[in-house]
């Protein structure tokens, strides 16, 4: 089930990479950019589907978030 979250909680940098840093399966080209972004979490895994702005297809990045521990 998709829980929605607030993709314009994130800042407009993390908005910006988020939505930039993606593929289009149809143009079959990287970083074509995105439009009409939202967020939401499905199974545990936080997705931002949108629009590519070349064709027009549905896109989707899936979110992974990286935790540095520090060493001692």
């Amino acid at each position: 089930m998709k829980k929605p979250r607030q993709f314009s909680a994130r800042s407009p940098q993390e908005q910006q990479m988020l939505t930039y840093d993606s593929w289009c399966d149809t143009c079959n080209q990287a970083d074509l950019g995105m439009r009409e972004p939202h967020e939401f979490e499905e199974d545990g895994i936080i997705i931002v589907e949108g629009l590519c702005r070349k064709c027009g297809s549905s896109i989707r990045n899936i979110i992974t978030e990286t935790i540095i521990k520090p060493t001692e």
